[in-house]
């Protein structure tokens, strides 16, 4: 039954159904302990940007702040929106300002008293809800486990074994449709792929945490150009999924995760983005 109620409440747009409220503090402490926030060291704020109201009954998810994911929050009358993508970053040329893109997106949740939560590495790192846990359950990885990165204390990079060894066509072929995506894969091992390094979004510059890890392939949403050469001579060859595309699965899963254990309305908006 949960499972055909989970499909009604996708569906159904917010059209005329009950469900139960969660206050807006309680959502946070949960998902604050939840994912750990704590423990991370991140380059934005993890948790609620901007307070709307008290209580909270529909929510919209998606992957990165933007003003038509905003514009559709409004639209079906979202208490809140909470995505992996926030809109304070440490390294924004201007994080102090609320001016042009920034105060449109800001000005879009406080005329309708919307919250916004982000979660930006602890979303990447979780094991069980994470981007890269579940891009290795995609991948049907055997062996899974994770590792910190050279520059993170935390275990976020998922290093694990496919159940067959494939050659690198037939693995490009397999992860395109595996990753709802089409991925750019450069082949530099010249050996069939069977260990995978998984670090999704922007992690092409970690192709030294990968090649550590004794993966054939480093499975990441960006590739770097100045990585490219380097993962050449390591022998280590490259599957860009795309940013957006590798990082869709934790948001999503997050979703669908509070629909269950608070009975709330949740709506993921998807907005591809092919970079």
């Amino acid at each position: 039954m949960k499972g055909d109620k989970r499909i009604l409440k996708e569906s159904s747009l917010f059209k005329g159904i009950n469900y139960n409220m969660i206050k807006l503090k309680e959502l946070e402490q949960y998902l604050a302990q939840f994912l750990n926030t704590e423990s991370f060291s991140d380059y934005c704020v993890n948790g609620l940007q901007i307070e709307g109201k008290p209580e909270i009954n529909r929510i919209i998810t998606g992957v990165s702040t933007s003003a038509r994911l905003l514009e559709t929050a409004v639209k079906y009358k979202a208490d809140a929106v909470i995505v992996h993508h926030g809109l304070f970053w440490k390294y924004s040329p201007h994080p102090m300002t609320l001016t042009g893109i920034m105060r449109n997106r800001v000005k879009l949740l406080i005329n309708s008293d919307i919250s916004l939560l982000g979660y930006h590495l602890p979303l990447d790192a979780h094991q069980e809800l994470g981007n890269n846990a579940l891009i290795a359950k995609a991948l049907d990885l055997t062996n899974l486990s994770f590792r910190a990165l050279s520059d993170f204390q935390q275990p976020i990079g998922a290093v694990g074994d496919l159940k067959n060894s494939l050659t690198f066509s037939k693995f490009k072929e397999f992860a395109d449709k595996a990753l709802e995506t089409n991925g750019l894969a450069l082949d530099f091992s010249k050996n069939t792929v069977n260990r995978i390094y998984i670090l999704s979004g922007g992690g092409g510059n970690y192709f030294s945490d990968a090649g550590d890890s004794g993966a054939d392939i480093m499975v990441t949403g960006e590739l770097k150009e100045q990585a490219v050469r380097a993962a050449e001579e390591m022998g280590l060859s490259l599957y860009g999924a795309g940013h957006y595309n590798s990082e869709k699965w934790g948001i999503r899963a997050l979703g669908n995760h509070l629909m269950e254990k608070f009975d709330l309305e949740v709506k993921f908006v998807d907005i591809p983005n092919p970079v």
